[in-house]
């Protein structure tokens, strides 16, 4: 039998994408099993083989891990062994935590970050991030992942990531609907989150719809969605069939208001009273004038002087004039688009 030459071999597709990006940035990517991540200042990043490898790790998830040690690092980074990091001891373990939140933030947007997710040690700090990884909080590592992440807005890191982090969704999006019965539940594929037509990541939860969201709006033309507003303010059609996507929230009306009091604290800042609002005079114990010269009602910190409860252990939020609360209360709409961008500032909506 003639021996058949061989001229191609096969490689992995998610592989190649992140070789590509590699090689786009100035890395060269070698692999020993000497080491499981060893950067040379130089532009050579040695990455272990795939023997030393978790289940659910690929080399595609340690160059995203990496690059993001860069972006942590700044650009001088790339000319310091191993991003100017010490592996001997912890005193540089906030520089690994920042560069796993700005991985968590990065591939979030695009379906990916349960697929790009890090192992080893550091899974257990990735599993108790929370959904926003560059919000404020008490963790240091968060300000220096907020200035990666700026970095990343830049070239060269800004279109070589939107590349290789699009085509990684496109192949996700391919293989997550073709898998085999087998591999439904222990695939990592079926962790990748595919988006709605409008933009959003879907909801986990199939059996969601559009119709039944608290921000689908009834207008004259048919069904809206208050969620995804253009540039240009005109709420999209969507159709009260659709599979929603991960911003839906159950309906819910002005009973269910004593649980969020968003519009009455840190929702805004200002509230304004008219001058011929009959609040001025009811509750003038309750006005003070602006620098400015306008009335408003005080918000001390952010909450309404006039707000009673908390929402839990000492009662629903409430107004204590709600009879006679200023005009702009009034005319405030419940699921209205200034009740969702309040809801937004206080976490309570996405």
């Amino acid at each position: 039998m003639t021996q058949r030459q061989i001229t191609h071999q096969y490689r992995d597709p998610i592989e190649l994408i992140w070789l590509r990006a590699a090689n786009d940035l100035g890395l060269v990517i070698e692999r020993s099993t000497e080491v499981f991540a060893a950067y040379d200042g130089k532009g050579t990043l040695t990455i272990g083989d795939e023997c030393d490898f978790d289940a659910d790790d690929c080399l595609a998830q340690m160059i995203f891990h990496e690059i993001c040690h860069w972006l942590v690092a700044g650009r001088r980074g790339f000319h310091r062994e191993d991003w100017g990091l010490n592996n001997i001891d912890d005193r540089d373990v906030v520089f690994e935590y920042a560069a796993i939140r700005l991985q968590a933030a990065l591939s979030q947007p695009y379906g990916l970050r349960s697929f790009m997710a890090v192992t080893t040690d550091w899974r257990a700090y990735w599993n108790a991030l929370p959904e926003d990884t560059l919000k404020g909080g008490d963790d240091p590592a968060i300000e220096i992942a907020q200035e990666g992440f700026h970095l990343a807005k830049f070239e060269p890191f800004a279109p070589v990531l939107k590349r290789a982090l699009s085509a990684t969704t496109a192949i996700a999006n391919v293989v997550r609907e073709q898998l085999p019965n087998s591999d439904s539940e222990s695939s990592l594929w079926i962790v990748t989150r595919s988006r709605h037509r409008l933009g959003s990541l879907m909801n986990q939860d199939k059996n969601l719809r559009c119709g039944d969201c608290a921000w689908a709006i009834q207008s004259e033309t048919g069904l809206n969605c208050r969620q995804h507003v253009d540039e240009n303010d005109v709420l999209p059609e969507v159709d009260a069939n659709e599979q929603a996507c991960h911003r839906w929230e159950k309906r819910f009306s002005i009973d269910d208001c004593g649980s969020c009091g968003a519009c009455c604290r840190q929702g805004f800042d200002v509230l304004g009273v008219a001058a011929d609002d009959p609040f001025l005079k009811r509750h003038a114990d309750l006005v003070q004038i602006r620098d400015d010269g306008e009335p408003s009602v005080p918000r001390p910190n952010g909450v309404c002087v006039a707000l009673g409860g908390d929402g839990s252990l000492n009662g629903p939020y409430r107004c204590e004039c709600y009879e006679t609360r200023p005009r702009n209360c009034a005319d405030f709409e419940v699921r209205g688009a200034a009740c969702l961008v309040a809801r937004r500032r206080v976490g309570l909506s996405r």
